[in-house]
């Protein structure tokens, strides 16, 4: 999907956005015009060649693993790594989920290749569909896909129909996953979305990143800093938190992670826009010129029990009920920004368009 800038060159725009409905909606690439450096890839991912060539559906691709590496992955019906009894040939494991024994495939975290087996990523990636839809907006376009799911082959208890939208305009793109209950018996689902961002400048060690505040899963001392107006810089330091219950900062539209990249003056914001988004996964590790900010709705732990006490009773979607996740990314110049701060203000001078 593409659109036309808008602008004369002054402020950000996305301009388009590449996704596969044959690979449950992966978002392959998102490009945006910035000022003074023109057309720029958003997302750390391959070439569209280099994608279609890992994208086999066999061998290391048997369940999609792939997508984990493709630019951005959506994650349903779970979104946060599995354990549980490895087979003996170490390729699939069992889950108790909810009281029923699942067998899951086991999938290789790509970017620590060493961790336990587990289930990741989700069940979605390898679906295709028969009926995607692209409808022209009047700034931009939207994709959307509808994914007969069911029990995703056994995989997993009840049965589901998931669709995945994409909307792109000028200042901000859109993202919704629906997931609809059209069983008998309330079945267990999360939501989720994991890609990788890329840091365009390629200089990680001064990029920033502000995170919203909220309780805090992993290791509290990494996390120190990034919670203040302007977050903090990465510096050589590795980031892996997952923010349970975060909260809304004052004005923004949701709880809202921010990436900065001042050697180019770029400033992306992902903000959760749905109430159902309870918990936020931040993962960057030193050395690379990428940060994964995945939003989640209804986060678990290793063995499936929401990490979130307060909703944990919305992890179980009853018969006919549909969950909905929805993410926004939005374009914004830091430079401006820090003279709002500087001149007393708290509001962004260039705000994103709906």
């Amino acid at each position: 999907m593409k659109r036309l800038q808008t602008y004369s060159g002054e402020v950000p725009e996305f301009i388009a956005i590449t996704v596969l409905p044959g690979r449950g909606m992966d978002i392959a690439s998102i490009k945006a015009y910035l000022p003074g450096r023109g057309e720029t890839e958003l997302l750390n991912a391959p070439s569209l060649s280099q994608i279609a060539a890992l994208m086999t559906g066999t061998d290391a691709d048997s369940h999609g693993e792939a997508n984990a590496i493709a630019g951005g992955a959506f994650l349903v019906p779970f979104a946060n790594p599995l354990a549980g009894s490895v087979s003996a040939d170490g390729k699939n494991l069992v889950v108790n989920v909810h009281g029923k024994a699942v067998s899951l495939p086991v999938v290789i975290d790509p970017d620590r290749p060493a961790a336990p087996p587990m289930a990741r990523f989700g069940l979605l990636s390898p679906m295709s569909t028969s009926i995607p839809q692209i409808n022209t907006m009047p700034d931009g376009s939207e994709g959307r896909a509808t994914y007969e799911t069911g029990n995703f082959g056994g995989h997993w208890p009840g049965k589901l129909q998931v669709t995945v939208s994409t909307l792109l305009s000028g200042r901000a793109i859109d993202l919704v996953i629906s997931s609809t209950n059209i069983g008998s018996e309330p079945v267990p689902v999360s939501s989720g979305w994991y890609p990788r961002l890329a840091i365009p400048s390629g200089n990680r060690a001064q990029a920033t990143v502000r995170l919203p505040k909220t309780s805090i899963g992993g290791n509290l001392s990494t996390s120190d800093g990034f919670n203040a107006r302007l977050g903090k810089a990465f510096g050589t330091q590795d980031l892996d938190v997952t923010l349970i219950n975060p909260k809304p900062a004052l004005f923004d539209n949701g709880p809202t992670v921010e990436l900065r990249d001042p050697a180019i003056d770029y400033g992306l914001r992902v903000v959760g826009m749905s109430a159902s988004i309870n918990g936020i996964r931040v993962f960057a590790p030193s050395g690379k010129n990428w940060i994964v900010v995945s939003p989640v709705a209804n986060p678990t732990d290793s063995s499936g029990k929401p990490l979130d006490s307060e909703k944990a009773d919305d992890l179980m979607l009853a018969p006919g009920k549909t969950l909905q996740w929805r993410v926004r990314l939005e374009l914004f110049i830091p430079s401006a920004q820090v003279k709002s701060v500087s001149d007393g203000s708290t509001f962004d001078p260039v705000p994103a368009r709906p």
